[in-house]
């Protein structure tokens, strides 16, 4: 099942976050709260609860290091292949930006 997690967020009437550097999109997502999402791939799998909700880091987005559980979904220009969901939006910004990634990234 493919969904387009774009037309997603405008069904639900949610906004989409991104972090812009040096002008250019580098990184995009939405944060659904209270979500419950199970995830399932290759022997790994997440689960969101209720009381944290869920953040979708879109595909196309950068990451900072290859060098994590993630570095199946990296390709070579350092983007991801595929959706990944994260526990938080910190989480996603530490993945998108290394060690300076916190919340106050997404706008």
């Amino acid at each position: 099942m493919n969904i387009n997690v774009e037309s997603m967020a405008e069904q639900l009437e949610i906004p989409v976050l991104k972090i812009i550097e040096e002008g250019r999109e580098i990184a995009k997502g939405i944060y659904l709260p209270e979500a419950v999402a199970s995830f399932k791939d290759d022997n790994k799998s997440a689960i969101g609860y209720p009381d944290t909700g869920v953040f979708i880091l879109f595909k196309g987005s950068r990451a900072a290091s290859a060098e994590n559980k993630y570095k199946q979904y990296i390709d070579i220009n350092g983007n991801t292949t595929k959706e990944i969901i994260f526990q938080s939006r910190n989480a996603a910004a530490k993945f998108v930006l290394g060690d300076r990634g916190s919340t106050d990234y997404w706008k």
